[in-house]
């Protein structure tokens, strides 16, 4: 039996849940067979079997649904199956997963003092599309008036604003005085090894660099 793939190639140990126990009732592979045994989660919102990812062996869990119940009908000729997913769907909160307005981002007297800010982002998850957010938006995904955290996927960085435009360099060109420009260059980079969406916002690299 073929064996199914994550997403990505990486995941932190923070965004994996292993060693989770199901005992029936719970989750099921794709074609339908119930799954009872040890699974693992991610922050992605992907189940796979097994207590940790095996390669070649872990596959897609996808929440249960008694098959047996599809098509048959309760005395008054109601679908229960159908019906309960239904239900699942009509309860969820769709306020979770508007999308906060543009704001106006800027550095604050600590952050010029320290010579650095924060910046909060959130990737949706399995789609290229990643948002920009203020530090009130970024606390409250998860929450009633926020992202919804099993769409959403949020991260930060640490941006450069104080210093030269770019790297100083000794007689050997090693890096004397670390550039704003270079810095938030590579900050954006390696972050982008995790999250790739955010190559598409095309920062400026010295946006809010103080003179």
């Amino acid at each position: 039996m073929m064996a199914d793939k994550r997403r990505r190639i990486y995941y932190t140990k923070a965004q994996i849940r292993e060693g989770l126990v199901t005992e029936g009732g719970e989750w099921m592979f794709t074609d339908n067979t119930e799954y009872i045994g040890q699974y693992h989660t991610y922050t992605t919102g992907e189940v796979f079997s097994e207590a940790t990812f095996v390669d070649g062996k872990s596959r897609i869990l996808i929440p249960y649904v008694d098959v047996q119940s599809i098509n048959q009908q309760n005395e008054i000729g109601i679908d229960t199956a159908k019906n309960f997913e239904y239900d699942n769907i009509k309860n969820l909160d769709v306020k979770k997963s508007i999308t906060p307005n543009p704001s106006i981002i800027k550095p604050t007297d600590k952050d010029i003092k320290r010579g650095w800010m924060n910046r909060y982002f959130a990737q949706k998850i399995n789609e290229n599309r990643i948002i920009e957010l203020t530090k009130d938006d970024f606390d409250n995904v998860g929450t009633e008036s926020g992202l919804d955290k099993i769409l959403w996927e949020k991260f930060s960085i640490r941006w450069k604003i104080i210093g030269p435009t770019n790297d100083e360099l000794d007689i050997n060109d090693n890096v004397k005085v670390a550039g704003v420009y270079d810095t938030n260059y590579r900050t954006v980079q390696i972050t982008s090894t995790t999250y790739p969406s955010i190559l598409t916002l095309n920062l400026d690299y010295i946006e809010f660099i103080q003179s």
